[in-house]
C-alpha cells in the first residue's frame, strides 16, 4: 500500500519538472520503498522467533511468545516512522535529482518527501502492525498451552500470520 503514493509523489515530481524520465523514477522508487520495507521488518527477525517457536509446539512460554509480539510492534513502528521520514525524503530527492531539478528545489522536495514519510506512517502503521500480530496474538491467548494447541489444530496458529506458514505441519486428528 505504501508503494502507490510513492509512486504517486514521484510521478508528480517527474511532472513538475517537466522531464519524461517516469521509468526511472519508478525504479528509484521501488528501491526505496523496498528498502524502507526491510528495516521495518527483517532487523526484528529473532523477535519473530518466539511466538514461531510456540506455534511449533517448542517448548516457549506463551507469555514471553505473546510479550514479543508487543515488542516486535513497538519496534516496528519506532523503525517504520524513522525510515519512512529518511526514505521519503531520499526518494524524492533522488526522483527530483534524476528529473534534473535544481538544488533548491532538490531541499523542497525533501521537505517534503520527509512530511509525506511521517504522513504515511502515522496514518498507516498501527494498522499494519495489527494485521500482521493480532491473529498471533489471539492464537496464543485462546490456546494457551491446552491439548488442543498440542494434539488439535495447530493449523489455525500457522495460518494466522505469513511468518508461521511454513513453521507448522497440519496435524491429522
Amino acid at each position: 500500500m505504501v508503494l502507490p503514493v510513492y509512486l504517486l509523489l514521484s510521478f508528480w515530481v517527474v511532472a513538475f519538472e517537466n522531464s519524461g524520465h517516469y521509468i526511472e523514477a519508478a525504479v528509484v522508487t521501488v528501491a526505496v520503498v523496498s528498502l524502507g520495507l526491510w528495516v521495518i521488518f527483517l532487523p526484528s527477525v529473532v523477535r519473530r522467533r518466539l511466538p514461531e517457536k510456540w506455534a511449533a509446539d517448542h517448548d516457549v512460554d506463551r507469555l514471553s511468545a505473546l510479550e514479543a509480539t508487543y515488542v516486535y510492534g513497538r519496534g516496528a513502528v519506532a523503525r517504520g516512522l524513522g525510515s519512512n521520514v529518511v526514505l521519503g525524503a531520499f526518494n524524492l530527492v533522488a526522483v527530483g535529482a534524476v528529473a534534473g531539478a535544481s538544488g533548491s528545489r532538490l531541499v523542497q522536495y525533501g521537505i517534503v518527501g520527509a512530511a509525506t514519510g511521517i504522513g504515511i506512517q502515522l496514518i498507516a502503521i498501527h494498522s499494519f502492525v495489527e494485521a500482521a500480530l493480532r491473529p498471533v496474538r489471539v492464537a496464543i491467548r485462546r490456546y494457551g498451552d491446552t491439548a488442543i494447541r498440542r494434539y488439535g489444530d495447530r493449523r489455525l496458529a500457522a495460518s494466522f500470520s505469513p511468518h508461521f506458514r511454513g513453521v507448522v505441519e497440519p496435524v491429522r486428528v
